[in-house]
């Protein structure tokens, strides 16, 4: 039983084999592929097959279909597989391992449009390209998701709630009134400016390191935004630590992050609950107090930075953050005495300055705990002070030395933007308005509805088909060459390429409309046509140099119409090179034969 057997033999022995009147059966994978033909045993004399170019090991979802055929249900209890060697060394381990237990071939959608399709398609009403391409493996897993999430009664619910917040932001206007009244543009102007510098940091770590080039080290006093998240708008913070850059995370810019004393608002209330009482002094998400304000340590993502500014304080950043979550740990030396009190400077402690007689012992620059968030929430109240005045740090700066050319050129526009849009943001009236937070929420809170249901009428849209622009592509060449005209409707040129399915119809079409065939004899129409259909691959891309003048002109028009189409192709977005397409899609191998035949 194998595939060369005229169908009719084939379905004897299947028939003979079902009836349990064969006994052995010697076949190819063609029988165990969709036949339901259960054996006792199967043996396989080799595991190493031809797949038309070469010869290889049997793929596991081959091995697995031949072998799945051994026992029969109801009247054995085991099937068997026997692998024969027959007097070989035996397959290697790893080779019969990955052939036994590794994972089938993954099916891909050999779906390709065609321009045959498209204009066939065009021209009946029933069937449109899109709901083609909708009908394909490509699209099946994406078609399936958005029907089993139900995007569609999702999408009706959010405009239904967008329409609810744009009403009552409506109605709220009075409120806006004295300072927020250009909340809108506020909000969109400090959402570019966050997507600009998380760009910009991004690159930075990627070029320059960790430390952003100096950007991000300890210390540096950054504003940051992160409203409905973290309840910050505009708000100081300084670096505590700096982001930790892995190779795990090298690539994505969400996945980094640093951590940031932030300068909570001044009418900010400090939350009552367990949770916030059971949160260590100096880790993450601590609330503390200090000079009459309220001040958060938070981990801080990109995207949150609002601008870097040009202010670096040298503090003892250690003790103002712990990583610690408060559990204790061994200490190998908890009880052993000190030799003498030291402080935090460790070796150097005690040593006095070079050159200095007399000089005083060098004492912990911040003071005691106390002290340090004293000074550091000082630090940030200055910083919110003076936040007009203070300058953005000279990103450029921090690139130098570690890329040039045209990466550096494009940076050095990005920073030029960034420095734009922290003066546009401070143009605004909403920028120190004492309900700039609450508005801001409100705007931040229909703005992500809306963007959440852009992206739902994306997914549900034509346009989100993987095939989609490849499809408006080809029908723009259409388009151009006449084919259709602006209401999709197929013309002359396009009806008569419909007629060709085995070949390029676009270039059998132009040849026609050209009249390269008009002046050529039949045996002539025949030879040149063969180019067309010939698939043999060869090297040889040059014409015989004993075909007639004539033909050998008309082939040479024809590899022309080919390399002007590609060359068309090409400009409309298509991913094609013209040498290559003309190439493949005419093959002069056979054109002197079939002229003398």
């Amino acid at each position: 039983h194998h595939g060369g057997l005229l169908p009719i033999l084939k379905e004897m022995v299947e028939i003979l084999f079902s009836r349990n009147l064969i006994k052995v059966l010697f076949a190819t994978e063609t029988f165990a592929m969709g036949v339901n033909m259960p054996a006792r045993a199967v043996v396989f004399n080799s595991i190493r097959k031809h797949d038309g170019s070469k010869f290889r090991v049997l793929e596991p979802g081959e091995y697995t279909q031949m072998a799945g055929r051994a026992g029969r249900r109801g009247l054995d209890k085991v099937g068997t597989v026997i692998m024969c060697c027959f007097g070989d060394e035996p397959p290697p381990q790893l080779v019969l391992r990955q052939m036994l237990t590794g994972s089938s071939t993954k099916l891909q959608s050999q779906f390709r449009l065609t321009y045959n399709m498209i204009m066939n398609l065009l021209r009946v009403e029933d069937m449109t390209v899109e709901g083609m391409i909708k009908r394909s493996f490509s699209e099946f897993a994406t078609q399936r998701a958005l029907t089993n999430n139900d995007y569609p009664k999702l999408l009706k619910r959010g405009m239904k709630a967008l329409s609810k917040l744009d009403k009552q932001f409506g109605e709220n206007e009075d409120s806006r009134i004295g300072g927020c009244e250009d909340i809108e543009e506020y909000f969109h102007t400090s959402s570019a400016l966050l997507s600009l510098n998380k760009e910009a940091l991004f690159y930075l770590i990627g070029c320059a390191g960790p430390l952003g080039g100096g950007s991000l080290v300890t210390g540096r006093i950054i504003f940051v935004t992160a409203a409905r998240k973290k309840g910050f708008v505009n708000a100081p913070a300084i670096i505590v630590k700096a982001p930790v850059v892995s190779s795990g995370n090298a690539n994505d810019a969400s996945s980094i992050h640093l951590v940031c004393m932030v300068l909570c608002s001044k009418g900010y209330t400090k939350p009552i609950d367990d949770t916030q009482n059971k949160v260590k002094e100096g880790t993450l998400n601590f609330i503390g107090e200090s000079k009459n304000r309220y001040y958060e340590i938070k981990q801080i993502d990109l995207d949150e930075v609002l601008f870097v500014t040009s202010v670096k304080h040298k503090i003892d950043t250690s003790k103002l953050y712990s990583e610690s979550s408060g559990k204790k740990t061994l200490n190998t030396f908890g009880n052993a005495k000190p030799v003498r009190k030291v402080n935090d400077f460790g070796s150097f402690a005690g040593m006095k300055p070079l050159g200095k007689k007399g000089g005083k012992e060098i004492g912990n620059l911040g003071g005691d705990e106390d002290q340090l968030v004293d000074q550091a929430v000082g630090y940030l109240k200055d910083a919110e002070k003076n936040e007009r005045s203070l300058q953005v740090v000279d990103l450029s700066e921090c690139t130098k030395g570690a890329r040039q050319g045209d990466e550096a050129f494009q940076f050095n526009a990005l920073f030029k933007s960034i420095v734009e849009r922290v003066n546009i943001l401070r143009s605004f009236r909403s920028h120190n308005a004492s309900n700039l937070f609450d508005n801001f929420v409100a705007v931040e809170r229909k703005e992500t509805l809306r963007r959440d249901i852009e992206t739902l009428r994306h997914l549900l849209s034509n346009e989100s088909l993987q095939l989609f622009p490849d499809f408006l592509q080809r029908k723009r060449l259409l388009k151009t060459l006449n084919y259709i005209d602006d209401n999709d409707t197929v013309c002359v040129k396009g009806r008569v390429a419909c007629e060709v399915n085995t070949c390029e119809e676009i270039i059998v079409t132009e040849m026609i409309f050209e009249g390269i065939l008009n002046e050529l004899e039949p045996a002539e129409i025949v030879a040149v046509l063969s180019a067309l259909i010939f698939q043999e691959k060869t090297t040889d891309s040059e014409l015989d140099s004993e075909l007639p003048e004539r033909l050998r002109s008309a082939c040479e028009r024809i590899k022309k119409i080919a390399m002007n189409l590609g060359e068309l192709q090409s400009n409309h977005g298509i991913q094609l090179v013209a040498k290559d397409y003309c190439e493949n899609s005419l093959k002069f191998g056979l054109v002197h034969v079939v002229y003398e035949w």
